[in-house]
Protein backbone atom coordinates (compact mmCIF):
# COMPACT_ATOMS: atom_id res chain seq x y z
CA UNK A 1 0.00 0.00 0.00
CA UNK A 2 1.44 3.47 -0.60
CA UNK A 3 2.64 5.30 2.38
CA UNK A 4 -0.48 8.04 0.99
CA UNK A 5 -3.28 5.12 1.45
CA UNK A 6 -1.60 4.15 4.95
CA UNK A 7 -1.61 8.31 6.16
CA UNK A 8 -5.07 7.93 4.98
CA UNK A 9 -6.01 5.02 6.66
CA UNK A 10 -4.71 6.43 9.95
CA UNK A 11 -6.21 9.30 9.79
CA UNK A 12 -9.70 7.61 9.02
CA UNK A 13 -9.44 5.32 11.57
CA UNK A 14 -8.51 7.98 13.86
CA UNK A 15 -11.02 9.98 13.63
CA UNK A 16 -13.62 7.16 13.77
CA UNK A 17 -12.34 6.43 17.01
CA UNK A 18 -12.53 10.02 18.17
CA UNK A 19 -16.25 10.17 17.16
CA UNK A 20 -17.20 6.89 18.99
CA UNK A 21 -15.62 8.00 22.08
CA UNK A 22 -17.45 11.39 22.22
CA UNK A 23 -20.52 9.52 20.78
CA UNK A 24 -20.56 7.23 24.29
CA UNK A 25 -19.24 10.97 26.13
CA UNK A 26 -22.44 12.17 24.88
CA UNK A 27 -24.96 9.70 24.99
CA UNK A 28 -24.02 9.77 28.89
CA UNK A 29 -24.96 13.07 28.88
CA UNK A 30 -28.49 12.45 26.96
CA UNK A 31 -28.72 9.95 29.23
CA UNK A 32 -28.24 11.41 32.65
CA UNK A 33 -30.52 14.80 30.60
CA UNK A 34 -33.21 12.20 29.96
CA UNK A 35 -32.99 11.27 33.90
CA UNK A 36 -33.17 14.93 35.01
CA UNK A 37 -36.33 15.49 32.35
CA UNK A 38 -38.04 12.69 33.84
CA UNK A 39 -37.56 13.61 37.19
CA UNK A 40 -38.65 17.50 36.79
CA UNK A 41 -42.03 15.85 34.44
CA UNK A 42 -42.85 13.36 37.25
CA UNK A 43 -42.43 16.13 40.11
CA UNK A 44 -43.89 18.81 38.22
CA UNK A 45 -46.77 16.42 36.69
CA UNK A 46 -45.81 18.10 33.18
CA UNK A 47 -45.43 15.98 30.07
CA UNK A 48 -45.21 18.60 27.48
CA UNK A 49 -41.54 20.72 28.21
CA UNK A 50 -41.74 24.31 25.46
CA UNK A 51 -39.42 26.42 24.72
CA UNK A 52 -39.34 28.68 22.39
CA UNK A 53 -41.32 26.70 18.96
CA UNK A 54 -39.63 23.39 20.30
CA UNK A 55 -41.98 20.63 22.36
CA UNK A 56 -40.48 17.96 24.59
CA UNK A 57 -42.72 15.41 25.07
CA UNK A 58 -42.48 12.84 28.21
CA UNK A 59 -43.60 9.27 28.55
CA UNK A 60 -42.55 7.26 31.55
CA UNK A 61 -43.87 4.07 32.45
CA UNK A 62 -42.90 0.10 33.04
CA UNK A 63 -42.36 -2.47 30.51
CA UNK A 64 -41.96 -6.22 30.06
CA UNK A 65 -38.09 -7.50 29.74
CA UNK A 66 -37.08 -10.85 29.41
CA UNK A 67 -33.60 -12.17 29.91
CA UNK A 68 -30.86 -11.04 27.35
CA UNK A 69 -28.64 -13.24 25.55
CA UNK A 70 -25.91 -13.64 28.71
CA UNK A 71 -28.62 -13.89 31.11
CA UNK A 72 -29.58 -17.14 33.03
CA UNK A 73 -32.97 -17.78 32.11
CA UNK A 74 -32.49 -16.70 28.88
CA UNK A 75 -32.71 -20.54 27.52
CA UNK A 76 -35.35 -21.47 28.92
CA UNK A 77 -37.66 -18.93 27.63
CA UNK A 78 -36.27 -19.60 24.13
CA UNK A 79 -37.58 -23.38 24.77
CA UNK A 80 -41.11 -22.35 26.30
CA UNK A 81 -41.28 -19.78 22.64
CA UNK A 82 -39.90 -22.49 20.25
CA UNK A 83 -42.45 -25.08 21.62
CA UNK A 84 -45.42 -22.89 21.71
CA UNK A 85 -45.65 -22.05 18.10
CA UNK A 86 -46.19 -18.60 19.32
CA UNK A 87 -43.09 -17.33 18.45
CA UNK A 88 -44.04 -15.12 15.58
CA UNK A 89 -43.89 -12.48 18.13
CA UNK A 90 -40.23 -13.18 18.25
CA UNK A 91 -39.42 -15.12 14.62
CA UNK A 92 -35.41 -14.14 15.33
CA UNK A 93 -35.84 -14.64 19.02
CA UNK A 94 -36.36 -10.95 19.67
CA UNK A 95 -36.45 -9.85 23.27
CA UNK A 96 -37.66 -7.23 22.76
CA UNK A 97 -40.61 -7.64 20.79
CA UNK A 98 -41.70 -10.29 22.93
CA UNK A 99 -41.96 -8.33 25.61
CA UNK A 100 -44.00 -6.08 23.67
CA UNK A 101 -46.02 -8.65 22.35
CA UNK A 102 -46.26 -9.74 26.40
CA UNK A 103 -47.71 -6.32 27.29
CA UNK A 104 -50.12 -6.07 24.33
CA UNK A 105 -52.06 -9.14 25.68
CA UNK A 106 -50.45 -10.66 21.75
CA UNK A 107 -49.60 -13.82 23.71
CA UNK A 108 -52.05 -17.02 24.81
CA UNK A 109 -52.87 -17.15 28.15
CA UNK A 110 -50.97 -20.48 28.73
CA UNK A 111 -47.87 -19.28 26.89
CA UNK A 112 -48.20 -16.12 29.45
CA UNK A 113 -47.95 -18.20 32.59
CA UNK A 114 -45.17 -20.13 31.23
CA UNK A 115 -43.28 -17.15 30.99
CA UNK A 116 -44.14 -15.51 34.07
CA UNK A 117 -41.46 -17.06 35.87
CA UNK A 118 -38.63 -15.01 33.56
CA UNK A 119 -41.02 -11.41 32.86
CA UNK A 120 -39.42 -8.18 35.31
CA UNK A 121 -40.55 -4.71 34.83
CA UNK A 122 -37.93 -2.24 33.88
CA UNK A 123 -38.91 1.80 34.18
CA UNK A 124 -38.67 3.03 30.75
CA UNK A 125 -38.27 6.81 29.53
CA UNK A 126 -38.87 7.92 26.04
CA UNK A 127 -38.57 11.27 25.31
CA UNK A 128 -39.63 12.61 22.18
CA UNK A 129 -39.08 16.47 20.24
CA UNK A 130 -40.63 18.56 17.61
CA UNK A 131 -40.91 21.61 16.45
CA UNK A 132 -44.21 23.30 17.37
CA UNK A 133 -46.30 24.73 13.90
CA UNK A 134 -47.91 27.67 14.51
CA UNK A 135 -50.12 27.95 11.28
Amino acid sequence: MPADNLSQAKDLVNQYVKLISDQKALQSQIDSLKQTIAKFSEESNMKHLKSGNMLLKVFQGERTVFPKVDQPGRREVMDIMYKSQEYKHSVTFDIVKLGLAFDKNQLSPELKEKLKPFVKQEPFIRVTIGKISYD
